[in-house]
């Protein structure tokens, strides 16, 4: 909760003594309304004023003093334009700047298991990965998947739109290979942080298996990734499930005796960290505190953005005194 009010942007006044015209206008608007009411108006006469009324040309009671609503408010948003009103959002530097994160998902037939409530562990992944995604907007975020084998199905963007709409539609039929290479994974996904000028590169690694095929170990691979300033985390999603998808191949008992010292290594060589998912709301929660570490991680000093609102208000002020003299010599034109 703290966390989502300190992210509510705040307002300053560049110039706030133009506000000391408020009062003035308040002061005028009450001397008009105040000789409306007298009857001290100069007026001109008009034959035939009867006549005009009785074939409906007069206001609803309504909508008479419109035009004036329409002046004052225009005025009003003209002072505080002059006033200088600017939004400020403070972040820290790390959500200014962004980080560069490549997700790794296992998509092997194992990960098609299901839990009590009938979602599979893909099903899970996929959910907290696109979560993930639209949380991060200050992020570059990439996405290898694999099984047999991995290939990266979107380098870092920051169109994240695209990238959830590529997490939607990830399926374990895009790659035939069986089993689950790991190390492979690992690698691919370090090779597309390449060219990156970002100090913090991570990449997250959802899995539910050991690695039992590819040219190059998690160990290996681990160690490269590190030498190259980059953090794994990694996810075990492993969780229990109450049954299976299909007829799941030979895979499936080398995925149920999960390595999680393998795993854990991963972690402590790159200097990332180890989750164990026990069930699909756990994964989540994992992936959320992920992004708090990394946020936490590379705080830095805050980082004040200042946007000024002079013309998001002058322009409607413009608008409405326009509004005002169409109405006022059109159909709500006063005839005393």
């Amino acid at each position: 909760m703290q966390e989502w009010i300190a992210r509510i942007p705040g307002f300053e006044l560049a110039a706030p003594w133009w506000l000391l015209l408020l009062p003035l206008l308040a002061l005028l608007a009450w001397i008009r309304v105040r000789r409306d009411r007298l009857g001290k108006n100069p007026v001109i006469l008009f034959p035939g004023l009867e006549r005009l009324r009785d074939s409906g040309f007069e206001a609803r009671r309504e909508l008479r003093h419109l035009p004036q609503w329409l002046r004052w408010s225009a005025l009003v948003l003209c002072v505080f334009a002059l006033a200088g009103p600017r939004m400020v959002v403070r972040q820290t530097e790390a959500e200014a700047r962004g980080i560069d994160v490549m997700l790794a998902l296992d998509i092997s037939e194992s990960m098609l298991q299901k839990d009590g409530s009938g979602k599979s562990r893909l099903d899970a992944a996929r959910e907290v990965a696109r979560k993930f995604v639209l949380r991060r907007s200050s992020d570059r975020i990439g996405l290898v998947v694999f099984r047999g084998k991995g290939y990266t199905q979107c380098p870092l963007t920051i169109d994240h739109d695209v990238l959830a709409m590529l997490i939607d539609h990830i399926s374990p039929q895009v790659i035939q290979d069986e089993g689950t290479a790991i190390g492979s994974a690992i690698l691919i996904a370090t090779n597309r942080f390449k060219g990156s000028t970002s100090l913090q590169k991570v990449i997250i690694l959802i899995t539910d298996g050991e690695n039992n095929t590819g040219d190059v170990g998690p160990a290996t691979a681990a160690t490269l990734a590190a030498q190259n300033g980059i953090r794994i985390y990694v996810v075990n999603a492993g969780f229990k499930s109450g049954g299976s998808a299909g007829n799941l191949s030979a895979e499936s008992s080398a995925h149920a005796a999960m390595d999680e010292a393998s795993l854990r290594g991963i972690a402590r060589t790159t200097g990332g960290g180890y989750f164990r998912a026990e069930d699909p709301s756990v994964l989540d929660n994992t992936i959320k505190t992920i992004g708090r570490l990394e946020t936490a991680r590379h705080a830095g000093a805050p980082v004040e953005h200042r946007t000024g609102l002079f013309f998001l208000l002058l322009f409607p002020a413009v608008l409405l005194l326009v509004l005002e003299v169409l109405l006022s010599n059109t159909r709500l034109m006063r005839i005393p």
